[in-house]
């Protein structure tokens, strides 16, 4: 072993030495729970159906971290590279080159999904390019499923990433308890889907929908809310493919693509442009001058501000909700026939007896201000964590954390912290989502 690649909820990726071959390196993952029979689940898949130059490649068995006992695995090639997301800010990518990756992508799903296999799971993480030539590989087929596999959960959902989940996953999920005991039945559409969550996440730096969002927010969102296109977002993205990223989002699994060739070909055709923009670097960057005289300058990514999308439809009951609205509006009618009956003695209006001091006077005071009666809450900062927030360690204020470091009056707050009714606070960071998959069926 000789460092580790990455850990999720069911296991933890090594990259290895093969000591009969030294400079050989492979990637081994362990399955951290030997009871759920997922490990071997995915060594049946990797072995037979799933094996495809696009897919990453199997190699054997192996059990860990000793050889007679411990945890299943398996050994896999090691794909060094970088996730999609990742690759598409690295400055040097165009959109021509992520249109071809991603039609590569598609035509190996579409392959896939002939042979009765399914991802499950698709996300930037879950897609390399690789270093050595600038293909993707598909990885971590933990979720995958195919004909003869057993259930991994038994919610209504299989494992998912809720911020990649199709709108009818979703519908399903919201009436699962009007049918007990029902199971989702993943569709080539779902991997298609999140293929073009992946695709507006490279192309725009940020998710449809904000992956910090309350789950049922967030399901919300994704099953009423339209997002905004890719080139709305950043205007460096080329018309064509922002279409296909659109349609790859339509709220109707009929109106998107019907299968991976289908969408492989409307890649390949958008990115056969000859317009310039296609050879344009998918986001800008700018420099910033050294710290030091004679250093490099940095460059810094500008990344687009996070989409505002638009409603698409009203709430799931209308209905129901346009025969509650009536009432107030009825107590409010009634209530100004009431007061226009009643009678009320009129004060005639005095003007305040202040005399306004001149501009040179009032802005040199000797004192400070007195407190306001009523604050502004201080306004969230970059990437800093979104409630809900921890209780009775982090306070919520405008939707966001932060952590009160004790009772001071201002000016005496430390620095990258903000006063607020006497306190000082500092704002919370927020942690990478953990990039593994859970059960979408559960809270």
């Amino acid at each position: 072993m000789v460092e580790r690649l990455g850990v999720g909820g069911q296991g933890a990726v090594y990259r290895v030495e093969d000591l009969d071959h030294p400079g050989d390196f492979y990637a081994l993952k362990l399955a951290l729970n030997a009871c759920t029979g997922r490990a071997e689940r995915e060594v049946a898949l990797m072995m037979t159906r799933a094996a495809h130059p696009h897919v990453v490649g199997f190699h054997g068995c192996a059990y860990g971290p000793y050889p007679r006992e411990g945890c299943l695995g398996f050994i896999m090639d090691w794909v060094p590279g970088l996730a999609l997301d990742v690759w598409a800010e690295t400055g040097n990518t165009t959109f021509r080159q992520l249109a071809t990756a991603g039609a590569t992508v598609a035509h190996t799903l579409g392959e896939l999904h002939g042979r009765g296999v399914l991802h499950r799971d698709l996300k930037p993480e879950h897609i390399v390019v690789r270093e050595s030539d600038g293909q993707p590989v598909l990885l971590d087929f933990g979720v995958g499923w195919y004909e003869g596999a057993t259930p991994l959960t038994t919610g209504p959902l299989p494992p998912a990433t809720l911020y990649l989940l199709s709108p009818e996953a979703v519908r399903f999920l919201w009436h699962s308890p009007e049918r007990p005991g029902s199971h989702y039945t993943f569709q080539p559409t779902d991997d298609l889907y999140a293929l073009g969550v992946c695709l507006y996440r490279a192309t725009t730096g940020h998710y449809p929908f904000s992956e910090w969002l309350p789950a049922d927010v967030l399901q919300s969102a994704i099953v009423h809310v339209r997002p905004m296109a890719p080139v709305l977002v950043n205007p460096r993205v080329p018309r064509a493919l922002s279409d296909v990223i659109v349609r790859l989002l339509a709220k109707n699994p009929s109106e998107r693509y019907r299968s991976g060739a289908a969408l492989h070909a409307a890649l390949v055709a958008a990115a056969s442009s000859r317009e310039i923009a296609w050879d344009a670097s998918i986001f800008d960057w700018e420099e910033v001058p050294p710290v030091q005289e004679g250093g490099t300058p940095d460059r810094h990514i500008l990344r687009p501000p996070r989409p505002r999308p638009a409603l698409t439809s009203r709430s799931a009951a209308p209905f129901r909700m346009a025969r509650r609205s009536r009432w107030p509006r009825r107590l409010a009618l009634v209530a100004s026939v009431l007061l226009t009956l009643v009678p009320v003695t009129r004060v005639p209006l005095k003007a305040p007896g202040l005399r306004i001091p001149n501009e040179e006077w009032a802005t040199n005071g000797g004192i400070d201000p007195a407190p306001a009666q009523y604050e502004q809450a201080p306004l969230p900062v970059r990437n800093q964590k979104m409630a809900p927030c921890t209780k009775e360690l982090e306070v919520e204020l405008s939707g966001a954390c932060w952590h009160s470091i004790g009772k001071r009056r201002p000016p005496n707050c430390p620095p990258q912290t903000v006063a607020f009714k006497d306190e000082c606070l500092w704002p919370v960071p927020k942690s990478r989502p953990v990039p593994t998959s859970v059960d979408g069926g559960a809270p």
